[in-house]
């Protein structure tokens, strides 16, 4: 069975010209179809592109509430049923949630044998194959579950990690374990917090998750945070790199793990993923069904987001590889971008202006998540439900009248292939023959290796799951280090290197090591710039162990800092900031001065200099290959004056104090014009790192001119340079980014210098970066009754919400801001709906009772779940 096709001119499209005449974000109640339709007659009217078909796998009573599918070596499906979505079962029932197996027994392509797994669960949402078994996320647990006995139901259930959070909703839960090519499994957060302790390992201190990912090691059960906050959603293209989404933001890409951030403990730079969409992070999506939803003035966007997955398979058109695609089961539809290298990240494009991948008109359509499979096509996990929302997020009101029962112990699961493939019958694409049976777990070391050449990521990953289970390194070894020497493609050397590099973690031993130097400097040199950038990350105990002498492999790691390719440079940079030795410093300079332009390399390279003793050297070497002064005339070189800002305020946070002089004196040294930009932008990050040092200098105002009295004409020019910074502050005929470097250095200044620039830069005419950084200088100025300058009412009513917010973060810490909030609030001049929930929960339990009770009295009588009400106020 198979679903239809859209052509571009399809008239159930809302990107046909008569609909968008008819103003419509939808198709019209006419073409929308409410359910609930079997599954054969939902299936027909999917829409997808030219070219591919749908097909319907398993579908109720086969299936029921599909929320996460995997499939384990010998090709049986897992799949999630989270049977209790919303709200479970009811008061003293038992859990509903379970794991089915699914079989296809005659090898026609439609699943007919299920058997029950594992059941009793409250709401599970994800599921991985290991060792026989599998993982299966259900908040507050990690479980492992293995049938030991042979009869499809495990009989052994296993705690591997408790401590994830599970009092929020039930959407907002751990979820996605997912073996990544670093030999890793990571897991999404759901947005929350945890407290993960291992119940075999009592001994070990518990791990915080401080609403960030994790990831833990199979074998040792070791745990760790990592980057990205993933709502519901998780995926890895064929190199590795982690790409998540949340319900507002369809696609982000972690481009920079925790551990780099955090070794540089005055790095203030903090982002650790980038919202690749070019169309906005909530984008427009058009929708075939008259969507209905509880939020209607988000009707037409992205609002529910999930199951982000990047496709890797061979049953779609070469041109869909890589491509990415999400969920959005609050339009009935599966949207899909086209990723395209953009520096060290991507930008993510529609692949049409007005149609989506997959789209019914079918209302209770519910796509929640997607799969690489191992036929090579894209599975689809379709709960069919009337209502997908969560009673929680609604207003009470819409909360009464809503059907959240409707579609429960129905759901399908359908696959998605080029439109002549043959009738999907599971096989290896690297097979001849049609209809070959998965058994992986037959297949040798050497069968499980010469996988990786395969064009199916699904058979790739899963090869490498078994060789790291089975964790026999005499067998796999040779056919390994043979595959890194001569491997054809760059995702095999990438597999077999990754491989070697885990082998030893996951077999809990101190045996023999099964990754080389050897193995790591071919790496390096490889010509495919994704095997060069795994040699870099999979090397690190390999550098700190051969860089302080004259090897080979050292003078490999130097070379790219040339590397053409910026993510090479980039993980160059990472991988140095691991060894403490001054010799790192011309590479990063190198590196730095390539790509100034690019905040993720500027990052890379300030992480890493903490490890160095001569900060001076770097600054030096910096601006000898980057200062406009120091380059061809006219030649730009953007970036600069950023880079400056944040390794000015590294230097003055954390350098002994004698330097911090001979700093000032190095970066006021220039008086050519065309420096000007960067020396403010310097001087306001130097300013901010000296009230890094501690108490005393936090307090102190304009803490700058404390270090600029010797000799005296340091201080002289300092003064010049602060009257310069108020004039380029206001004059906005100058680029947006000198004046911001010029607003952060008046917020090192004397209050009576700055104050008057600053204040006229949070009036509405202003560009909103201005307003936020100007907001952000006067709460660092030493006048109390600033505050009041941010609440005049026809300020506070002219700010954007992202100006708002920043507003709130300067006011919120200070007691004597806050009082001015108060009282503008009091007064009618600002809205107290505009102060999040979030905030006023804070300011209801300040430790300062007086504060406690002022706001106790202002926002007792607002409730988080009033939404419907600050929407009206906020129009």
């Amino acid at each position: 069975m198979r679903s239809g096709q859209f052509p571009i001119s399809n008239p159930y499209l809302p990107g046909n010209p008569a609909l968008l005449a008819a103003g419509l974000l939808a198709t019209s109640s006419a073409l929308a179809i409410d359910g609930p339709l079997s599954p054969e007659q939902s299936l027909q009217y999917l829409k997808t592109e030219p070219g591919l078909k749908v097909e319907l796998v398993a579908a109720e009573p086969m299936v029921v509430d599909p929320v996460a599918v995997a499939w384990d070596e010998k090709g049986r499906m897992f799949v999630v049923e989270d049977r209790g979505y919303p709200t479970g079962p009811g008061k003293g029932k038992p859990p509903v949630g379970q794991v089915v197996m699914l079989e296809d027994t005659d090898g026609d392509g439609q699943y007919d044998k299920r058997t029950v797994y594992a059941d009793g669960l409250t709401f599970p949402n994800g599921v991985m194959p290991w060792k026989g078994g599998i993982y299966v996320t259900c908040a507050p647990y990690l479980y492992y579950f293995k049938d030991t006995k042979g009869d499809g139901k495990a009989d052994v259930k296993e705690i591997v990690f408790k401590g994830f959070q599970d009092l929020s909703t039930t959407q907002l839960r751990v979820s996605h374990p997912t073996l990544n090519i670093d030999n890793w499994i990571y897991l999404t957060s759901g947005l929350t917090a945890a407290k993960v302790t291992s119940p075999a390992h009592p001994d070990r201190p518990p791990v915080f998750l401080n609403r960030v990912d994790g990831r833990f090691r199979p074998g040792t059960d070791e745990i760790e945070e990592t980057a990205g906050t993933a709502q519901f959603g998780q995926t890895f293209d064929r190199f590795g790199r982690k790409f998540i989404c949340s319900n507002r933001n369809h696609i982000q890409h972690v481009v920079m793990d925790l551990r780099y951030l955090k070794r540089n403990q005055n790095l203030s730079f903090s982002q650790q993923v980038e919202d690749l969409a070019d169309h906005e992070a909530s984008c427009r999506v058009y929708p075939l069904s008259a969507n209905i939803t509880t939020a209607a003035w988000h009707t037409g966007f992205i609002t529910s987001a999930c199951g982000v997955t990047i496709y890797e398979g061979t049953a779609l058109p070469e041109e869909y590889l890589g491509n990415s695609f999400t969920c959005e089961p609050a339009g009935n539809l599966v949207h899909r971008d086209v990723l395209s290298p953009n520096g060290v990240t991507f930008v993510a494009r529609r692949a049409y202006p007005t149609n989506e991948f997959l789209a019914s008109p079918d209302n209770w359509f519910r796509p929640v998540n997607l799969a690489n499979g191992p036929d090579g096509a894209l599975c689809v996990c379709d709960m069919y439900r009337k209502t997908i929302e969560h009673p929680d997020y609604l207003p009470e009101a819409t909360r009464k009248v809503t059907d959240f029962e409707s579609g429960k112990g129905m759901g399908r699961i359908y696959r998605i292939v080029a439109d002549k493939s043959p009738k999907s019958k599971v096989q290896s694409p690297k097979s001849k023959t049609q209809g070959r049976k998965i058994d992986l777990a037959g297949m040798s070391a050497k069968e499980l290796v010469a996988e990786f050449d395969n064009p199916n990521i699904w058979w790739r990953m899963t090869a490498q799951r078994l060789l790291l289970e089975r964790h026999d390194v005499y067998q796999a070894l040779p056919y390994l280090k043979a595959l890194c020497a001569h491997g054809k493609t760059p995702e095999a050397r990438v597999h077999a290197l990754r491989t070697l590099d885990g082998l030893k973690v996951c077999s809990g031993t101190q045996g023999q090591a099964a990754l080389t130097d050897e193995e790591i400097e071919r790496a390096l040199a490889d010509p495919h710039p994704a095997v060069r950038e795994h040699g870099l990350s999979a090397g690190r105990e390999f550098f700190e162990r051969y860089f302080a002498g004259a090897s080979r492999l050292a003078a490999h790691v130097l070379t790219l800092a040339d590397d053409p390719d910026p993510r090479v440079r980039f993980q160059c940079a990472l991988s140095l900031g691991a060894l403490h030795d001054d010799t790192i410093i011309p590479p990063l300079v190198k590196i730095a001065a390539h790509n100034l332009d690019d905040k993720w390399t500027r990052a890379a390279v300030l992480s890493a200099i903490g490890q160095i003793e001569d900060e001076q050297r770097f600054l030096q070497e910096l601006l000898a290959l980057s200062a406009p002064a120091a380059r061809p005339a006219g030649e730009p070189n953007p970036g600069l004056p950023e880079m400056m800002e944040e390794l000015a305020r590294i230097l003055a946070a954390a350098s002994p104090g004698e330097k911090l002089a001979a700093f000032l004196n190095e970066i006021l040294a220039s008086r050519d014009a065309a420096d000007l930009a960067w020396q403010m932008a310097a001087l306001g990050g130097f300013g901010e790192g000296l009230r890094l040092r501690g108490p005393a200098a936090k307090a102190r105002p304009a803490p700058l001119l404390l270090y600029a009295d010797k000799p005296p004409e340091l201080r002289v020019r300092l003064e010049d340079l602060l009257k310069s910074a108020a004039g380029m502050a206001v004059d906005a005929k100058q680029p947006i980014n000198s004046r911001l470097a010029a607003v952060g250095l008046l917020s090192q200044a004397e209050a009576a210098t700055a104050e008057n620039a600053l204040e006229t830069l949070i009036e509405p005419q202003q560009p909103s970066e201005i307003q936020t950084a100007a907001i952000r200088a006067l709460g660092q100025l030493s006048n109390p009754h600033a505050g009041e300058a941010f609440v005049k009412r026809e300020r506070w009513n002219a700010y954007t919400p992202a100006v708002r917010d920043a507003a709130l973060s300067v006011l919120m810490p200070n007691t004597n801001f806050l009082q001015s909030l108060f009282t503008a609030i009091e007064k009618g001049d600002v809205p107290a709906w505009t102060v999040n929930a979030d905030r006023r929960s804070q300011l209801m339990k300040h430790k300062d009772e007086a504060i406690k009770n002022r706001a106790t009295t202002l926002f007792k009588n607002m409730t988080p779940g009033d939404r419907m009400k600050v929407y009206e106020e906020s129009k």
